[in-house]
């Protein structure tokens, strides 16, 4: 059985990078001998709950990649996120000969040419990007003494990612790879579960929201709060549900402390999944608020589930709900402005609904787990030693590359 490596950092952050690693898992595993390189060994079975999926534990070969990187994740958890990465990569690449392919569920990583690398937002290794995202955790300039130390940890090669299977995660992100490397990845988006979502008339829906993800300052969490205040202030008898595990103990305490004082503010935290099918199936609306979502598996499930879900109006996000203008908002006052329009006009409503079976043939698991079966199988058919030389066939770099630097972990 040929053998495939897959490089994610942390799986228990449950959030859409993880979702991809564990459809990716899933997938591969009835066909390949599967190892993760990660730096903190999953709970496999809260995973499979999390996220319904059908990962096997026994026949899963879990390898926590080195001292240094494990001990940084043990100690600080998601600070210090661009080293950890950088690490993890190095350690990866230290390790590919062992395995038939070795695949990135978390951007791109310096893992060499002939590799498979899932881009959510890039890294940015060498800071080409004018506004970098604050995924990365670690609030720092871009181009900084400890920027600089990670991207020559990291050791990427742009070379080496030219040649590589490059995927993306929406058309915004593949846009901004490209202006960081000069490579435009091919988009897939991401794996979004469908199952279990029932077409509930609308009439038979609460007259409420929903918003799911995890509970942090970029989800705007603490402002889509404002928005219901703002909602209610206009007349409209409307709630929100607030999903999702808490990323940042002082966020998530101030949060209980302001929906504490807000009978229409419901905290649930982290769902089962029927709760949360459920719970989605018998509203009307749902909400997001990070701008700049690089694609948003929340808001394809709150699509999935039949409701009318307003989001930002930058990112990957448009596409899941198809460029609608009256769902795309540009600021709170805007978001506020334009939910009172729909909320006053049962027929736009009606309009606007999402259809769950379009969601599905978009971005389905099935869709997703077929392509990457298929992709990798061309990789792995594809792969081949090509001898010392084969970097001499590798194009030319569109941007300088980072300087090395030695890091053994």
């Amino acid at each position: 059985m040929r053998s495939v490596a897959v490089v994610h950092k942390d799986l228990s952050a449950k959030g859409g990078a993880e979702a991809v690693a564990v459809n990716v898992l899933e997938a591969l595993q009835p066909q390949y001998d599967v190892t993760l390189l990660t730096l903190q060994a999953p709970d496999v079975a809260s995973l499979n709950a999390y996220y319904d999926a059908d990962v096997d534990a026994d026949a899963l070969t879990v390898r926590r990649a080195g001292r240094v990187a494990s001990a940084i994740n043990d100690r600080f958890g998601l600070r210090y996120y661009l080293l950890q990465n950088a690490l993890l990569g190095r350690l990866a690449r230290r390790h590919a000969d062992e395995f038939d392919l070795v695949i990135s569920t978390l951007n791109e990583l310096g893992l060499g040419a002939g590799s498979i690398q899932y881009v959510h937002f890039p890294f940015d290794w060498n800071a080409a990007l004018s506004d970098r995202d604050d995924i990365f955790h670690d609030s720092v300039p871009a181009d900084s003494l400890y920027q600089r130390l990670c991207s020559a940890i990291a050791d990427v090669d742009e070379r080496e990612l030219a040649a590589s299977v490059l995927l993306a995660n929406s058309e915004w992100t593949a846009g901004k790879f490209t202006e960081a490397y000069g490579t435009r990845p091919e988009v897939l988006y991401p794996p979004v579960d469908t199952r279990g979502f029932t077409d509930r008339p609308w009439a038979e829906r609460e007259n409420g929201f929903v918003t799911i993800g995890r509970v942090e300052r970029s989800k705007r969490t603490l402002e889509l709060i404002g928005v219901m205040d703002a909602l209610r202030d206009r007349g409209h008898d409307v709630h929100l549900h607030v999903v999702g595990p808490a990323a940042k103990e002082a966020y998530a305490r101030r949060l209980a402390d302001v929906a504490a004082d807000r009978p229409y503010i419901e905290v649930e935290g982290e769902l089962q999944r029927a709760e949360l099918v459920d719970l989605i199936c018998t509203h009307r609306y749902g909400i997001h608020g990070k701008e700049y979502e690089h694609f948003g598996m929340a808001v394809a499930e709150l699509a999935a589930g039949g409701t009318v879900p307003f989001v930002p109006a930058t990112g990957g996000q448009r596409a899941i709900v198809g460029e609608r203008d009256p769902l795309l908002y540009d600021s709170l006052a805007d978001c506020v402005d334009r939910i009172n329009r729909v909320l006053a006009d049962p027929e736009m409503q009606r309009e606007l609904q999402m259809d769950p079976a379009e969601i599905e043939r978009q971005f389905g698991r099935e869709r997703f787990r077929t392509a990457i079966r298929a992709t990798v199988a061309d990789a792995i058919g594809d792969g081949g030693d090509d001898g010392d030389d084969a970097d001499d066939d590798l194009p030319e770099p569109t941007v300088r590359r980072p300087a090395s630097a030695s890091a053994d972990d």
